[in-house]
């Protein structure tokens, strides 16, 4: 098919065709590689280049659209159940089976580009190189998705993979019926948004969504997991998540972990999130916060009981520390208070 729409040529205008669309291999060469290999300027090359597509085109209107039109029509349909706009990897891998640079998916584009009604947009900083329907259909797109990412910021929080459908419609993001297909093919095309590796969705800045580091990771497995683990685990967890090829070393999570105001040593090398409500400091320390809180003395059963809550130690440990009489004042029938300054 390529080659019956390449006819047309010279056989080094049809040369520098294929090269600058991939044709032959998948992957397109710059002017500058092609001017190289013919001893003449990138200049040349691209008068070469537009020369021969309005020769193409002109071939065209003479009979040959009727090869073309099959591609175009395909591609119009997967745009259209996309929502009007696709990324052009999720393009390629719904018209040839594979998403990445191929000579089909060169062709693909050689004869969207020949006809001219489907828009290509080129990557930039936050969005993926994708394609629309026209020029309507993508401001509409990124108008929609723009809303879409300031509600994201608001939430402040990763969404669930299984809610992104209603928050995006409470989101405003559109006046249109939506189906779970179209969202993810706009979502797709964001270099904001990503999911992470639990199915939870949120802006790619965000140490829930990219983990930067051990510390990143800590965080993010903790808070999945709900519950205070030993270092030695999250390490563990770390690990088996699939965050990346690096392995967490046992002995840099914990230095990382200390380092962090995120964690809360709760036990012996048991580290919990400061806003699961642990407290930092000793249990001395945590003791000391109580009474101060309560503003009056406390019985020993209240206080072992709310400082259990903060901390993952056995009951003796806690009776140990009221012995300090430097810190706390033993009232009678079991009441502490704090020792004033």
């Amino acid at each position: 098919m390529v080659g019956q729409v390449l006819a047309v040529l010279s056989t080094r205008n049809k040369d520098v065709i294929s090269r600058r669309f991939g044709l032959k291999t998948g992957k397109k060469e710059t002017l500058e590689s092609i001017g190289k290999s013919y001893g003449i300027t990138r200049e040349r090359v691209r008068q070469i280049e537009e020369v021969s597509l309005k020769q193409i085109r002109g071939n065209l209107n003479n009979g040959m659209a009727a090869k073309v039109k099959p591609f175009v029509s395909l591609a119009e349909n997967i745009l259209e159940q996309a929502g009007g706009v696709s990324r052009e990897d999720n393009l390629f891998a719904k018209f040839s089976g594979v998403a990445k640079e191929s000579p089909a998916n060169a062709a693909l584009v050689f004869f969207l580009s020949l006809d001219g009604q489907l828009k290509k947009f080129a990557e930039i900083d936050d969005l993926h190189t994708f394609w629309a329907l026209s020029g309507q259909h993508a401001e509409s797109f990124k108008k929609s998705l723009s809303v879409f990412v300031n509600a994201l910021e608001k939430e402040g929080a990763p969404i669930a993979e299984s809610a992104v459908v209603d928050f995006y419609k409470k989101s405003g993001a559109s006046l249109k019926d939506v189906t779970p297909a179209i969202i993810v093919s706009y979502l797709s095309i964001s270099q904001s948004i990503a999911k992470n590796n639990f199915g939870q969705l949120g802006l790619v800045n965000w140490p829930d969504i990219k983990p930067r580091g051990v510390r990143d990771k800590a965080f993010l497995v903790l808070k999945r997991d709900g519950k205070p683990k030993h270092f030695r685990e999250i390490t563990q967890l770390i690990n088996g998540s699939g965050f990346d090829s690096r392995r967490a070393n046992v002995q840099t999570v914990h230095n990382e972990l200390i380092k962090d105001k995120r964690f809360v040593l709760v036990g012996r090398g048991l580290y919990g999130l400061a806003e699961w409500g642990y407290k930092a400091g000793t249990v001395k320390d945590v003791i000391a916060d109580l009474l101060r809180s309560a503003g009056q003395p406390m019985h020993k059963k209240d206080i072992v009981a709310q400082v259990l809550s903060h901390r993952m130690v056995k009951e003796n440990t806690i009776i140990l520390n009221l012995q300090d009489s430097k810190t706390f004042d033993k009232k009678g029938n079991g009441v502490y208070a704090l020792r004033e300054a």
